[in-house]
């Protein structure tokens, strides 16, 4: 099978084809649900001593590596360890609370922690799982054979524990635009486009020889405040910014339909999610009412504007770049005036760090909990710099928590503490669009991303694939 990603090659455009093999050649320690909750993986069974402090996992018995090592305990205790040691470069911070590793079995492991942490498990959904000292050797359905500039070869991997894939081999092709990728689909030149563009989704779709599945994807776009700048220190200016946004105007005019209206950092299926939470609607009076009272006067002569910041976004991410304008345009019709600032995604990534912006307009994943408090909490090594300090202690309590119960009462509480003194203003969350070949059955299943069954794709017209 070929799969085509339409992004260049170098600094951002690897970041396709790099997802992309990742989740062909590697798994993680737990599968996460849509909502929220955790399924088997790599490993089988996991629960709590009385305490929380120690977590006592039991691995599968018949995973391998690409290169022919089993997954033991003693090998999953250095590799579980390594990601504690690197818990922030491997994205799982949650591990810093992990105090020590040990194998009192063959097939069992129990992992310490310095104190009970409600995330822990969830991110062992979200830890990948490679060979210590490897980037690239994994337990996945796909071995990487060859990577550079120009793309990747896979091959299947025999020895997959969950049976050997029906298609032998992958080959992933960089093209310079999304437009030289799905021409190359429309010419079957490739069998998938692995990203198809909001714009394209119905050009693609209408093709008979391709067939389009759209989900949920993870991410949500949030207009992110830094509460240091004079003017969204106020927490009534960040309100009427709320209420002046017409978020399903933005999710139609602004994403072509591919999304969701949001209306916080929380997985809107997350079985912690109160549907009676506080949420903001979209009211430009009673955002203009709101700034008259906040002072905010409309100006006159050259400068009618009641106030203004400058808001930074991706200049090399077209999907962003619409959004933006009407983000600018709405808030313009309340007086409020945004200017626009191109910026590469490394120097975003630290501007944001550095608290070095007014206002910025990105994504952020979001499925996981853990996820929202290493963004929203003020924490040191924070993923956003914006002087917000005001959920941080209902976070503490909900990493602290010890049962459902008090998860769902943390996850109401920062909902309302979101509401009254809101670090942003939560626009969508967003959906994912892959073109597949007619030629290919994917067993596809609703609202989940076709990628996490590749292995049992299979040709239209071939044996079915058993699944273990």
């Amino acid at each position: 099978m070929r799969i085509g990603n339409g992004t260049p090659a170098g600094e951002t455009g690897a970041t396709g084809i790099r997802s992309l093999i990742a989740a062909l050649t590697s798994e993680t320690w737990l599968t996460g649900r849509p909502d929220g909750t955790q399924s088997e993986r790599l490993v089988k069974d996991w629960q709590y001593d009385g305490s929380r402090t120690v977590l006592h996992l039991k691995l599968r018995d018949d995973v391998y590596f690409h290169d022919g090592t089993k997954l033991d305990a003693a090998l999953a205790v250095k590799i579980l360890t390594g990601t504690a040691e690197h818990a922030a470069d491997e994205g799982v911070r949650s591990f810093e609370s992990i105090k020590a590793v040990s194998a009192p079995g063959a097939d069992s492991v129990d992992v310490t922690l310095s104190e009970p942490n409600a995330f822990v498990v969830p991110d062992l959904s979200i830890a990948t799982v490679r060979a210590p000292g490897s980037t690239t050797i994994g337990t996945g359905p796909y071995v990487l054979a060859r990577r550079d500039d120009q793309g990747a070869q896979l091959s299947a991997f025999p020895k997959y524990y969950r049976g050997q894939p029906s298609i032998t081999e992958i080959t992933l092709t960089n093209y310079r635009t999304q437009r030289n990728a799905w021409a190359a689909l429309m010419r079957s030149d490739i069998d998938m486009l692995y990203e198809v563009s909001r714009d394209a989704v119905d050009f693609v779709a209408a093709d008979t020889t391709v067939h389009t599945y759209t989900a949920p994807r993870p991410y949500y776009i949030p207009l992110v405040f830094n509460v240091r700048n004079r003017v969204l220190a106020n927490p009534e200016v960040r309100k009427a910014i709320n209420e002046a946004l017409d978020k399903d105007a933005l999710v139609r005019d602004g994403m072509n339909g591919k999304g969701r209206p949001a209306d916080g950092p929380i997985w809107p299926e997350h079985w912690a999610r109160s549907q009676s939470s506080p949420t903001f609607h979209y009211d430009p009076d009673a955002a203009r009412r709101r700034l008259d009272a906040a002072g905010f006067k409309v100006g006159k002569g050259d400068a009618p504007s009641r106030l203004s910041f400058n808001c930074i976004v991706f200049a090399d991410d077209s999907r962003f770049e619409r959004l933006a304008v009407l983000v600018q345009k709405q808030l313009a019709d309340v007086g409020i005036d945004v200017h626009l600032e191109p910026v590469k995604t490394q120097a975003i990534v630290a501007r944001l760090q550095a608290g070095d912006f007014d206002a910025a307009l990105f994504e952020m994943y979001g499925r996981s909990v853990s996820y929202a408090y290493d963004f929203w909490h003020s924490r040191k090594d924070a993923r956003l710099n914006t002087g917000y300090t005001s959920a941080d202690a209902v976070f503490d309590r909900i990493r602290r928590s010890k049962s459902q119960d008090e998860m769902r009462a943390g996850v109401a509480e920062l909902a309302r503490v979101l509401y009254e003194d809101p670090p942003a203003a939560f626009i969508a969350w967003q959906q994912a669009s892959r073109a597949v070949s007619a030629r290919f059955d994917v067993g596809a299943e609703r609202d989940r991303d076709i990628l996490s069954n590749v292995w049992q794709w299979r040709m239209v017209g071939s044996s079915t694939q058993t699944s273990r």
